[in-house]
C-alpha cells in the first residue's frame, strides 16, 4: 500500500526526504506504542510544496502581508481567520477592547487596530503561536484559497505524487485543506482507503467558505478519519462532521501533544490511535 503525507506550513529548510523520514519516525513510534506494526513493504511518499508556497507569497500581490504589529491592514480573509482563532481561544470582545492601544469603536476584520489587539492576545494565550506562525499561517491559507495559481501550483506538487493507485493519505493543518480539495476536484482521484487529517482547520468558517461547493466527504475516500489536540487554537472544531463538516467523519479529539506545542505533527502522528488507525488502512 502507499502512504502519502501531506504537510502544513512552517517546514523550514526541510525537504521532501527529511519530511518523509520525520514522519515516518514519529508514525513508528505510535505503532510500537499501540502495539501494531506497520507493513514491511510500504512506497511512502512525502510532497513537499513549502518551498513554491514560501516563493510564491513572497512575491507579486502577496509580497510585504503585513505584520501583526504594522499600520496597514491585512486582506480581509486572514483578519477574518486570526479573529476566529481568538474567539475559539476563549478571546473576548472585552479583552480585545482592553487591549487596544488606540480608541475604537468598531469590530471585526475589517478594522485593523481589532484584528492586530486580537493577534496579540492570541499570541499570549497560545505561546506556540508566535506572531511569525500567525502571521504566515493566515497567509498561506489565503494565498492557497485566494489566488488560483498558487492553488494550481501546489496542486500539482502533491498531485504528482498521490498517483493513480490507492493510497492512504495523511495530512496535517493547511495540508488537511490541501488534500481535501485535491481529492474533491481530482478528475481521476485514486481510491483512498483512509484520509486521516491532523489538527485541521477544515471546521474553521472563514476557510469552509472559500472551499468549491457542496462541502462533504470526497467520493474517492472510504474513511475519513480526524484528529485533535483540544488545545490545539488550527484544530478549533476538533470534531469535524454533523453541522461543522457535512460528511461521515471519525473524530478522536483526545491526542496529548507536548506542552510546548499542541499543534506539532509529531505529537500527533505518535499517539497510539492515530497510527493504530494509519496502520490498520495500511494493512488492510
Amino acid at each position: 500500500m502507499r502512504l502519502l503525507f501531506v504537510h502544513g506550513r512552517s517546514q523550514g529548510a526541510k525537504s521532501s526526504e527529511i519530511l518523509r523520514d520525520e514522519w515516518l519516525e514519529a508514525l513508528r513510534i505510535g505503532c510500537s506504542d499501540a502495539g501494531t506494526p506497520l507493513p514491511n513493504s510500504l512506497d511512502v511518499k512525502a510532497p513537499f510544496y513549502a518551498e513554491y508556497l514560501d516563493k510564491e507569497t513572497a512575491k507579486g500581490p502577496l509580497k510585504g502581508i503585513p505584520t501583526y504589529g504594522s499600520t496597514a491592514g491585512p486582506p480581509p480573509f486572514p483578519a477574518e481567520i486570526l479573529l476566529e482563532l481568538a474567539e475559539g481561544a476563549g478571546i473576548t470582545d472585552r479583552e480585545i477592547t482592553e487591549a487596544l492601544e488606540v480608541s475604537v469603536l468598531t469590530r471585526g476584520p475589517e478594522n485593523w487596530e481589532w484584528v492586530r489587539a486580537a493577534a496579540r492576545l492570541l499570541g499570549d494565550r497560545a505561546p506556540f503561536l508566535a506572531e511569525e506562525f500567525i502571521r504566515r499561517f493566515t497567509a498561506d491559507v489565503h494565498a492557497y484559497l485566494l489566488f488560483p495559481h498558487i492553488r494550481k501550483g501546489v496542486n500539482d506538487i502533491v498531485s504528482a505524487e498521490l498517483g493513480t493507485e490507492p493510497a492512504v493519505v495523511v495530512s496535517h493543518s493547511l495540508g488537511s485543506v490541501v488534500a481535501y480539495c485535491i481529492l474533491t476536484d481530482h478528475q481521476r482521484p485514486p481510491t483512498v482507503p483512509l484520509m486521516a487529517t491532523l489538527g485541521s482547520p477544515l471546521g474553521i468558517q472563514a476557510i469552509k467558505r472559500r472551499l468549491s461547493p457542496p462541502l462533504g466527504k470526497p467520493s474517492c475516500i472510504q474513511e475519513w478519519f480526524n484528529a485533535a489536540d483540544m488545545r490545539d487554537p488550527i484544530a478549533l472544531y476538533p470534531n469535524l462532521g454533523g453541522d461543522n463538516f457535512p460528511a461521515p467523519i471519525e473524530n478522536h479529539p483526545y491526542v496529548k501533544n507536548p506542552q510546548d506545542n499542541p499543534h506539532g505533527i509529531v505529537g500527533y502522528l505518535s499517539d497510539p490511535v492515530v497510527a493504530k488507525k494509519i496502520a490498520a488502512a495500511l494493512s488492510a
